[in-house]
């Protein structure tokens, strides 16, 4: 009977273990591996399609905007006593156009100001074509105010009454808006210094810069400015509750954040307004809006990070 060498035996049998351990940590490896490539795949198919969704927005809205650009060349051509408020549009949608061109990320807080663009040229162009609608009838009646000489009088009358409803509709065109509107948190130093910052612990105020347009059809004189913010839960920031801290608009009570004047002489005004802290800023999407003379003239979004 042979001997076998206890000594040969232990050796294969630790050989057979390590064997073992190495598979179980190759198979465990390769899981951790397969796991990593499926991940990273499905983030960059992600990322792709957010690229893509950003791109495509990016392109709908550079398009809005020029076509807003053709419009107002349009609307200049075919009502020459108006064009010179048409071509200070233009140039409101051209700044606009410019940012949108050269933004690299989202371009969602641009969004509601093209909305706004589009909205006013379709105000406009209603207000033309019930002014064409119009004037052909004053002209309709000036041929009958002709032929009844007894009664010309009283149809002058009742021209001037039209011609007055005519301007009232014309002094829709004299509403304020706003361009350039920036809007976030600062640190303020010591010195005057402000450093803009997104980290919400940091900031102190929020700033609110915006341009309000030349206008010549609107009325000169002393205006009152109301700023608003909303955070992320919907609540807006104000001083009070009572009616000392609110303002009318579309008939109903609205608080506002901060108030200030300006005198406004139909001409470009830049403006800067700041809520300062009362508290903790929460992370999250902030809401700004701007009114004066009960409209809403501008509004603008930006976001506290943690």
């Amino acid at each position: 009977m042979e001997n076998i060498n206890p000594k040969i035996n232990h050796s294969q049998k630790k050989s057979s273990q390590i064997f073992l351990y190495l598979s179980i940590v190759l198979f465990i490896i390769c899981c951790v591996l397969t796991w990593r490539i499926i991940t990273f795949k499905q983030e960059v198919i992600q990322k792709e399609t957010i690229i893509t969704q950003v791109s495509n927005d990016k392109d709908l809205y550079v398009l809005k905007l020029e076509n807003l650009q053709k419009e107002y060349d349009r609307l200049g051509k075919e009502n020459t006593e108006l064009s010179e408020m048409f071509l200070k549009e233009k140039e409101h949608v051209k700044k606009l156009l410019k940012k949108v061109k050269s933004s690299t990320g989202s371009i969602e807080k641009y969004k509601k100001q093209v909305f706004s663009l589009e909205s006013r040229l379709k105000e406009y162009e209603q207000q033309i074509e019930q002014l064409k609608s119009q004037n052909k009838a004053l002209i309709e009646e000036n041929i009958s105010i002709k032929t009844a000489l007894d009664s010309t009088t009283g149809e002058n009358k009742n021209l001037n009454i039209i011609n007055t409803d005519l301007s009232d509709k014309i002094s829709k065109g004299s509403e304020l808006v706003t361009y350039d509107f920036s809007a976030s948190g600062i640190i303020s130093k010591s010195n005057g210094k402000e450093i803009p910052t997104a980290k919400s612990k940091r900031a102190d105020k929020i700033k609110v810069c915006f341009t309000i347009g030349e206008n010549s059809l609107a009325q000169a004189r002393r205006k009152d400015i109301y700023l608003r913010v909303a955070g992320p839960n919907g609540d807006v920031l104000c001083k009070g509750k009572s009616d000392d801290y609110s303002f009318t608009f579309e008939g109903k009570p609205l608080q506002y954040s901060v108030k200030d004047q300006i005198d406004y002489n139909n001409k470009a005004v830049d403006v800067c307004m700041y809520w300062v802290k009362t508290s903790n800023f929460e992370p999250g999407t902030y809401y700004v809006d701007i009114f004066t003379d009960g409209k809403n003239i501008g509004s603008s979004t930006f976001k506290f990070e943690k």
